[in-house]
C-alpha cells in the first residue's frame, strides 16, 4: 500500500506544553507548575491537539523527573481532557538517564524515547544529552513491557541508524511512530529546512519496514516551527508545535499561551484540506492501548519505591 502526498488524511496535531531548556525567563507565560500546565493542556485539547507531550518542574521551575509530580500531572489531564497523555523520557539533558525512566514506570499511553547522543547548548553551556544504545534498548524493553507506544525521537539522519538497529531487536511492535525533531539547540542536531526533511523522508523508507507500519511526525524549533510544520502537513505527515519548542506566535510577538499554536495549525490543515485528528482517531491511528474517559490508562499507577 503506497502512501498518498499530498495528503488527505487526518492529521494528528501534538502540543509539547512546556519542554526541559528554557524556562519563564524565555516567555513568562510559559506553564511550568502543575496548574499551569493542566490549564494549557486543556485549552489545547480543546483547539484541536489530540496529543500532550509532557514535562514536569520543580517548584522553583527547575527540570525534575519526579515520578510523583509526573503521576499528578498525568492523572489530572487524563481526568480534564479526552488527550493522549505522552510522557517525556528526555525530560532534560542535565538529568540523570535513570532517573528518566520514572516516566516509562508510570505506564502512560504513549512516551518519547530518544534515539542518540547530542550536545545541548542552554544559557551558553554546553550539556551532554547521554542517549547510548544500552539506555535506549532498556527503555525500549521498559516501554514494551508495559504496552507503552513510544515515539521515536530522532533529530538527524544518524539517529536513523539507531532506529534501524532498535527495530532489528524485535522489541517493539508496530506501528512504528517517528518523530522528526529538527532545529534544536544542540551540535548534532538537523536544521530545520525543506532540504533536510526530504532527507530523512528519502532515509525513513530505506529502514526495512513496510511503510504501511511507519506514522511520521515533524517538530521543529524557534522560527522553523511554522514553515516547517506547514511543510510536513502537506507531505501528509503528523506535526507538533507548543512552548517547548517556540515561545513566539511571530517575529516579536511572544505567546500567551500554547492554544494559540494549536489553533494556528488548525487552520492551516483546513487550508490544506486536512482534518485534524480527534483523540480517539489518534489512538486508532498510532496503535495506542487506550483509557477509559476520565481516567489513567489500564496498568498505569505509581510505581512502588523500594
Amino acid at each position: 500500500m503506497s502512501h498518498r502526498f499530498p495528503s488527505t488524511d487526518p492529521v494528528i496535531i501534538t502540543c509539547a506544553l512546556t519542554g526541559g531548556i528554557h524556562g519563564k525567563e524565555a516567555n513568562p507565560h510559559l506553564p511550568e507548575q502543575p496548574d499551569e500546565i493542566v490549564a494549557h493542556g486543556v485549552a489545547a485539547v480543546a483547539a484541536g491537539a489530540a496529543i500532550l507531550h509532557v514535562h514536569a518542574r520543580n517548584p522553583d521551575g527547575s527540570n525534575t523527573m519526579d515520578p510523583e509530580i509526573y503521576q499528578e500531572l498525568h492523572r489530572r489531564l487524563c481526568a480534564e481532557t479526552g488527550a493522549v497523555v505522552q510522557l517525556t523520557t528526555g525530560g532534560s539533558p542535565r538529568l540523570p538517564v535513570e532517573e528518566r525512566l520514572n516516566t516509562v514506570l508510570l505506564a502512560p499511553e504513549m512516551c518519547s524515547l530518544n534515539m542518540g547522543l547530542l550536545n545541548f547548548f542552554i544559557r551558553g553551556e554546553q550539556a551532554f544529552f547521554a542517549n547510548h544504545r544500552s539506555d535506549i534498548e532498556r527503555f525500549a524493553r521498559e516501554i514494551a513491557a508495559r504496552g507503552v507506544r513510544p515515539e521515536l525521537e530522532v533529530y538527524s539522519a544518524a539517529m536513523l541508524e539507531e532506529v534501524q538497529h532498535l527495530l532489528s531487536l524485535d522489541v517493539l511492535r508496530p506501528p512504528y511512530v517517528i518523530n522528526f525533531v529538527l532545529h534544536t539547540p544542540t551540535q548534532g542536531g538537523s536544521r530545520g529546512t525543506p532540504e533536510n526533511l526530504h532527507d530523512l523522508m528519502a532515509r525513513v523508507r530505506a529502514l526495512g519496514v513496510p511503510w504501511e507500519q511507519l506514522r511520521l511526525n515533524l517538530s521543529a524549533m524557534g522560527p522553523t516551527q511554522l514553515p516547517m510544520t506547514t511543510i510536513a502537513m502537506a507531505m501528509g505527515l503528523n506535526i507538533r508545535v507548543g512552548m517547548e519548542d517556540n515561545v513566539l506566535f511571530r517575529r516579536g510577538e511572544p505567546l500567551t499561551d500554547n492554544a494559540q499554536l494549536v489553533a494556528r495549525a488548525v487552520r492551516i490543515a483546513a487550508e490544506l484540506d486536512r482534518a485534524v485528528a480527534t483523540p480517539e482517531q489518534a489512538r486508532e491511528i498510532l496503535g495506542l492501548r487506550g483509557r477509559p474517559t476520565g481516567e489513567l490508562p489500564v496498568g498505569s499507577a505509581l510505581p512502588v519505591m523500594s
